[in-house]
């Protein structure tokens, strides 16, 4: 049993914010593609927030592709480029500042950063 403890992570404000950003934004990914992220990795320095797709982005353009045979309006990379901004910044109460995407040629991972607006000083 201790050994159970000992290798569960302690849940923190930051290791809870971690994971309400990951399951956000692997929820805009299903949405768009079709099934959630296979092995996405997430950071966040409190700044910064970096969404690794080690599997790129071809179920992402895939998904969004046939969203345009299905009825109502068609999804496109633009709706989802805003509703990851959106996803981020209702999980950290903080609006996204400037986004990248890019993807490694080699691998072929994908990277998704997002860039927080500075928080102020209330005096």
């Amino acid at each position: 049993m201790a050994d159970q403890d000992a290798a569960a992570a302690p849940s923190t404000p930051a290791n809870e914010l971690i994971g309400e950003l990951a399951s956000s934004l692997a929820s805009v990914w299903a949405r768009f593609a079709g099934a959630r992220p296979v092995d996405p990795a997430i950071e966040f320095d409190g700044r910064v927030v970096r969404w690794t797709l080690p599997e790129g982005f071809d179920a992402l353009n895939a998904g969004i592709e046939t969203s345009g045979q299905e009825e109502g309006a068609p999804l496109t990379m633009t709706s989802y480029r805003r509703a990851t901004c959106t996803a981020v910044t209702k999980t950290t109460h903080r609006r996204v500042s400037a986004r990248m995407s890019k993807e490694d040629k080699d691998t072929g991972a994908a990277t998704e950063t997002f860039i927080l607006e500075a928080l102020t000083k209330k005096y």
